[in-house]
């Protein structure tokens, strides 16, 4: 099995790496990404045929056993690697594994080569849309359509034949269209190479056109079909007449405290906290300040109030507008979840600003739920999914994607 692969590839070469990471490191104990790929590279490790787009997504996956840092002064992010002390050599085999995101599951199931080359290829192909934020990424031009893709072959995963198979092809329904509005199909053949995934990426096509697109008509009726978000058109809807939605306060404000707006932490920060820049930070003192800042106002009866306070009123507003124009709900696929959801826009800095999303469910009494918060980035990714959000408050232009919070 692929698990089985992986694992044996993971004890191959865990050690090596690790020699690698000491050979570079620098009097701090800290060795730049940048440098080790290099000397992974040299050494014929390549960590993208284990499934990983991005040499940093491996360590994240194995943070038992490694330590990330990113420095985020320069426009683009620069990451660094160690070791964690109670690691050892010789125990690799026996740690284990942060459980998979549904991010990784398309690279582990396919080789797909230069994966930013694809999407760009993707992008040419496809109906014109824009797939980047307000400021583009050096390192990842279109984020929105690589998040897209990888994201719909999860959800289609979970779908009885979401995914078609042939003994020697496999492909799947993109949910994109070319200019003609004729659905674009990704290809894979059956991979040579023993020992990785198992299916091997080979291009999009249209059917019947070009000769993928003639060997996808040739071997799979029906034609993979799109993925399927929801049964129910109303699914989509906010039920303005429901009552205000619950919120889990405690998850919404303590538990997700990194993803408040900075200037509204300063503004309600509790008496005789010590607010920093945790940008800097290295990830374990990262999560021990936002752990100590989220305990400081739980402990602040006073602050917890007021910042409770203005999410209430900030949903209210939202409600109101939800009224006024049902279009502001926006409809969203959590893909960690696997469920429908709705966006609701909350202004907390200022009522002409919105600076984050809540997700709520609607559940089978009738009332919703909200489950959590979300970056604006994050929010369009997931509402992407279903359909290209028509939106006066979601729009990819308008949104600063931050690299500095991680994605749950």
């Amino acid at each position: 099995t692929l698990k089985n692969t992986l694992n044996y590839m993971e004890k191959k070469y865990i050690n090596k790496i690790i020699a690698i990471i000491h050979e570079q490191k620098k009097e701090d104990g800290w060795t730049n990404l940048c440098t080790l790929g290099k000397y992974l590279n040299e050494n014929n490790i390549n960590y993208k045929n284990w499934g990983y787009l991005k040499l940093k997504d491996f360590f994240e996956e194995r943070d038992d056993l490694f330590e990330l840092r990113i420095d985020s002064t320069n426009s683009v992010p620069v990451y660094f690697v160690k070791q964690r002390d109670k690691y050892s050599s010789s125990s690799s085999s026996s740690l284990k594994k942060k459980s998979n995101h549904p991010l990784q599951d398309l690279m582990k199931w396919a080789y797909m080569g230069d994966y930013s080359e694809i999407i760009s290829n993707l992008k040419e192909f496809a109906l014109s849309e824009r797939w980047y934020y307000k400021l583009p990424s050096q390192k990842d031009s279109n984020p929105i359509l690589s998040n897209y893709l990888k994201y719909t072959f999860f959800r289609l995963s979970k779908e009885d034949n979401g995914i078609s198979y042939q003994e020697n092809y496999a492909a799947f329904n993109t949910g994109l269209v070319n200019k003609l509005y004729e659905p674009i199909y990704a290809f894979f053949e059956k991979n040579k190479n023993q020992g990785y995934q198992k299916w091997y990426f080979k291009d999009f096509c249209i059917a019947g056109q070009g000769s993928f697109g003639k060997l996808l008509t040739s071997n799979f009726n029906p034609l993979p079909q799109r993925a399927h978000y929801f049964k129910n058109p109303s699914e989509l809807i906010y039920d303005c007449n429901a009552p205000v939605p619950q919120l889990d306060w405690e998850h919404i404000i303590l538990e997700n405290i990194e993803r408040l707006p900075p200037d509204f932490l300063a503004e309600h920060k509790p008496n005789n906290f010590n607010l920093q820049n945790p940008l800097n930070m290295e990830t374990s003192k990262k999560e021990e300040y936002y752990k100590s800042l989220a305990d400081a106002i739980k402990n602040d009866d006073k602050k917890f109030r007021t910042i409770k306070n203005r999410f209430e009123d900030s949903l209210k507003l939202a409600l109101k507008r939800v009224s006024w124009n049902f279009k502001t709900a926006i409809p969203m696929y959590y893909p960690t979840k696997n469920i429908i959801s709705l966006l609701l826009p909350l202004s907390l800095t200022d009522d002409e600003r919105i600076d984050l999303a809540l997700v709520v469910e609607k559940t089978n009494s009738g009332n919703y739920l909200g489950h959590t918060i979300l970056p604006l980035a994050w929010a369009y990714s997931n509402a992407r999914l279903i359909t290209k959000p028509d939106s006066d408050w979601l729009a990819p232009e308008s949104i600063v994607f931050e690299t500095n919070i991680e994605e749950e």
